[in-house]
């Protein structure tokens, strides 16, 4: 009776699957399979179960065209002309094709990390065993089932026999993970999951299901348009094209898929494109200290210098404020902005900023620091706020913006940032040359993220000078680099030859500032904080196919970098991609050292790079000053949000009834419960943070 029932369940319609019976098609659903295991490695940070289900979900599908591509033209090599090879030229070749593939990735695997050539060849040995081991299962498969057997095709006889396959290839994968985090141990206590409740493991679960529908759909969806596309090939040339033409299909849809991927990419970055650049309802009008850009003492328009530079202007500590932290005297810090949209021409935006520097007192200040921002003309609140407390406003901060755009649409204008930043550091050196020896100030250099990207590369304009000597030729005395990108030239080349881009020995990297040695009386240096976890700094295109420098063997592996995962084309690169996202997680006030977050380093890394000093007790005030600003700033930013929000629904309320809208002043007080702020009141002030 059961082997009757199985039958039946095995000869049952399939009509709802005809479009997967061919072995390409298969051999993805093997490739997809497998590589489940690769989108569950440890990444540099944790990943919710969310992000978990939809990166699982990706690599999956990129995998199973990849796979069914790559079996599709190892078929056609296998074929005659018109014609479509049997299962044992199947075999063969897909013996050949792991043979093959398996022996290049082993010749290239230990140039791939250093050579993009011998990175690509390894990339493509490895994919040609893969498809050759997910064609020869399926053929196999195929040639039991269907021809040795004589099942109808379905899901019982292509699908599920090749999901097994893969899944226990997998399975084998998971097992030797295991025994490597055993042998090498796990190097960090980052976990592979952050966030588990209940309610996320069932939106994961809801998310991996719809990915699992979302695979079956595209296999039947990709067989059937590839069978169309073969079916129009066959009526184009008035004859059966065989393996070649399943082998063109399979390439077009490949093809397709990745200029929509591309495509849907650059729709939803420039969605963003704008979105950094409003008047935010908490800072709607230009400021009245004569320090700052958009002042009364300065020429630079408040609409030029966008968002981010409104809310550095706006933000400005005073000398009161500096001294209640700090106990002791202080003066009013200088800040000034070069607008992005005070002019189009680079050389033009540098006089600018250059005017409003000496217009606002810049050059009366002990240290002039030129802090160049992020894409979206941002630069950290909390370092410039750190440098001010160390110094008791005895600085000047001037802010090059060479873009109003987020950093990943901003990274072509780099260039642009580049010439920007050393036209004003021409600028500010010829400038401090004019005056009398003991009134020049000191000029240092502050970037994070992009902004510590185009900071470092002014040093590799072309000329006499590169490297740190570059930045001494142009009066640099010092400088503090963030979360150097990956993209950096700078750190490129420092990697790669040290001694060439700081022969002086004036630079140091390190992953927190305590870990660099002591300065000496008087002296400044340069230095690039970058923790171990930060993905912007290990994040790289190439990674889709190359191992970045960061997965060598596991011994050699840097703090907090998984020993135990193996570097994988395609799944490596959607892991670190996750990583990317959860790098940029911050909660205001909430300091961490974590990712991409360097809020906690700005005292000490100031400190150590520029010979600032602070006693303990001001150091413990300053750290609280730093983090009850960011929280009361983060408020005040929100509700001025939302009370405008608001507002404008009641005056459209209103203005629908036909009524004149009603003025803040007419609202009746006794609605605010006694003893709280009012919201409004709340928006023009902000709290005090606590004395030394």
């Amino acid at each position: 009776m059961a082997n009757r029932r199985l039958v039946s369940f095995l000869h049952r319609p399939a009509w709802v699957t005809r479009w997967v019976s061919d072995v390409p098609a298969q051999a993805g659903v093997i490739g997809a399979a497998w590589s489940v295991a690769g989108s569950l490695s440890r990444g540099l940070l944790p990943r919710s179960p969310i992000q978990q289900a939809v990166a699982t979900g990706v690599v999956a599908t990129i995998n199973y065209e990849i796979t069914a591509t790559g079996w599709a033209s190892l078929e056609a090599a296998a074929a005659l002309p018109g014609q479509r090879p049997g299962t044992r030229a199947r075999v063969v070749v897909a013996a050949a094709a792991i043979s093959v593939g398996y022996a290049t990735a082993f010749a290239t695997a230990s140039r791939a990390p250093h050579s993009t050539v011998a990175a690509g060849a390894y990339a493509l040995g490895r994919q040609a065993a893969f498809a050759g081991i997910a064609g020869g299962a399926a053929s196999i498969w195929d040639e039991i089932l269907h021809r040795q057997l004589k099942l109808r095709p379905g899901i019982d006889t292509t699908v599920i026999p090749n999901v097994i396959t893969g899944a226990a290839i997998a399975a084998g994968n998971v097992f030797f993970a295991v025994r490597r985090a055993h042998r090498y141990g796990t190097a960090s206590d980052n976990h592979r999951f952050s966030g588990v409740n209940a309610r996320s493991v069932s939106v994961a679960a809801a998310a991996g299901l719809g990915s699992t529908l979302g695979l079956a759909t595209l296999v039947i969806t990709e067989q059937a348009a590839a069978r169309v596309l073969e079916h129009g090939i066959a009526r184009v040339i008035r004859r059966d094209p065989g393996a070649i033409g399943a082998l063109a299909a399979h390439t077009v849809l490949l093809g397709g898929m990745a200029a929509l991927s591309v495509r849907a990419i650059r729709a939803t970055t420039l969605r963003l494109q704008f979105r950094d650049n409003t008047v935010e309802p908490a800072y709607p009008e230009p400021p009245t200290s004569g320090h700052v850009s958009a002042g009364p003492t300065s020429a630079m328009p408040f609409a030029s210098i966008g968002k981010e530079g409104r809310r550095f202007v706006l933000m400005a500590l005073t000398a009161a404020e500096i001294t209640r932290v700090t106990g002791q005297p202080a003066i009013d810090p200088v800040r000034v902005v070069g607008g992005f949209e005070s002019s189009a021409d680079v050389a033009e935006r540098a006089k600018l900023a250059l005017a409003d520097l000496q217009a606002c007192g810049g050059y009366e200040r002990s240290i002039i620091c030129v802090a160049v921002p992020t894409g979206v003309g941002y630069v950290n609140y909390t370092i410039t706020e750190a440098l001010e407390y160390l110094t008791g406003g005895d600085c000047a901060t001037v802010v090059p913006q060479y873009a109003l755009v987020p950093s990943a649409l901003a990274m072509p204008r780099t260039a642009e940032g580049v010439q920007l930043t050393r036209l004003v550091l021409v600028g500010i050196q010829a400038h401090i040359q004019s005056l009398p020896t003991d009134r020049r100030p000191v000029v240092v250099l502050l970037g994070e993220s992009l902004g510590a990207n185009v900071a470092l590369d002014v040093s590799t304009v072309p000329g006499p000078y590169v490297g740190i000597p570059a930045l001494d030729h142009l009066g640099v005395a010092g400088g503090v680099y963030y979360g150097v990108p990956f993209r950096t030239q700078f750190w490129h080349r420092w990697q790669a030859n040290p001694e060439a881009m700081d022969p002086g020995d004036h630079l140091v990297c390190v992953s927190q500032p305590s870990d660099a040695p002591p300065l000496g009386p008087g002296q400044m240096r340069h230095m690039m904080v970058i923790h171990d976890d930060d993905p912007v700094n290990k994040y790289g295109y190439r990674m889709a196919f190359q191992p970045p420098w960061w997965m060598g063997p596991p011994a050699t592996r840097p703090p907090m970098v998984p020993r135990e995962s193996r570097f994988r084309p395609i799944s490596t690169f959607v892991l670190a991609t996750v990583d990317l996202l959860n790098g940029m997680n911050s909660k205001p006030g909430t300091f961490v050292r974590r990712g991409h977050d360097y809020r906690i380093e700005a005292r000490e890394s100031l400190e150590q790079s520029f010979g600032l000093s602070s006693t303990p007790e001001q150091a413990q005030a300053i750290e609280a000053a730093l983090r009850h600003r960011e929280t009361d700033w983060a408020a005040r930013r929100m509700i001025a949000r939302k009370l405008a929000t608001t507002w404008r629904s009641v005056q459209q309320t209103l203005n629908a009834w036909g009524e004149a809208p009603v003025d803040v002043a007419d609202l009746d007080p006794t609605l605010i419960p006694k003893g709280a702020m009012s919201p409004l009141a709340r928006i023009g002030q902000i709290s005090a943070p606590p004395a030394a």
